[in-house]
């Protein structure tokens, strides 16, 4: 029901105000023309089983099959795009007011039931959890030892889905966290990504300064991620989100809703200026490491 709300409330109406191409919203909203036609055939199946069976299931634990393996994969790249969705909308709304009352008209109807756009799109994510518990309800209830094996197997099945869903879900975010805000977009310089440049001038050493200019954190694999305590001088200290990649660190300050990378300064005689350029990103193979750095 709320993937129809979406499809016919927002995604086609936005289309057709102009709002956005078809592409940005295959990019916001993608596959949920797929994820509509799936659950109707499936539902339309089970409304054909309840009536050829007198309206009493018999069986219900044939849930295997190429539909499934179609599902978990429109699932996920629906799900996995979620937050860059939310980011989006949000954005659309601050800058153009016509969007932002259109949001509000939809929100209103009484198919939205009251539940704003931000709400509605997680419901997908939010019924695949559901799935696998609901069918482990059933199992409890069923006595015929061969169906239960099939409703178990079904709850298998459906919790795999969950699983690989959850891990797409993680990996964008990953793959978003200081990226710029179109992962579809070609790789961009970090001034580009975050909105701030990188540095105003030449970091030391010259090699970090390359590596602030021309990362492309989507190529790499994230090794750790969290916050961090930038201490640049003895008297000033950063809060920073820290990703640990494969090759390189990250060091990104919060701006705002987004992340950004931001050259720091200390004094430093020998300089030419007086000045050391501290690079936000920094190649592992070129850092010391100490239990208590000093």
């Amino acid at each position: 029901r709320m993937l129809r709300v979406l499809l016919e409330l927002f995604y086609q109406p936005m289309l057709r105000e102009g709002f956005f191409d078809e592409q940005e919203l295959s990019n916001i909203f993608p596959s949920l023309e797929d994820l509509v036609e799936v659950h109707t055939l499936f539902l339309d199946s089970l409304k054909k089983l309840r009536e050829e069976s007198g309206f009493i299931i018999a069986e219900i634990g044939d849930f295997e099959g190429t539909e499934g393996s179609w599902f978990q994969k429109i699932s996920a790249r629906f799900c996995s795009r979620q937050s860059f969705a939310l980011e989006q909308l949000k954005a659309k709304q601050r800058k153009d007011t016509r969007f932002n009352q259109f949001i509000q008209e939809a929100e209103s109807r009484p198919r939205c039931r009251r539940l704003q756009l931000k709400d509605i799109i997680p419901t997908e994510m939010q019924r695949l959890t559901k799935y696998p518990l609901l069918l482990l309800s059933i199992t409890k209830c069923t006595e015929a030892a061969a169906e239960r094996a099939k409703v178990e197997q079904a709850a298998e099945c459906c919790r795999q889905i969950l699983n690989h869903v959850n891990q797409e879900v993680r990996d964008m975010e990953n793959l978003m966290v200081g990226a710029p805000k179109d992962p579809w977009d070609p790789p961009k310089s970090p001034k580009s990504a975050a909105g701030s440049p990188t540095c105003n001038a030449p970091p030391s050493p010259a090699e970090d300064a390359s590596a602030s200019h021309n990362t492309d954190i989507t190529k790499r694999t994230l090794v750790h991620e969290g916050p961090l305590t930038w201490r640049v001088t003895r008297d000033k200290a950063v809060e920073v989100q820290v990703l640990l990649l494969d090759d390189l660190l990250v060091l990104l300050q919060r701006q705002e809703e987004r992340l950004v990378l931001r050259c720091h300064s200390r004094a430093l005689a020998p300089a030419p200026d007086g000045k050391q350029m501290l690079s936000p990103v920094i190649r592992l193979r070129s850092a010391m490491t100490r239990e208590v750095a000093t």
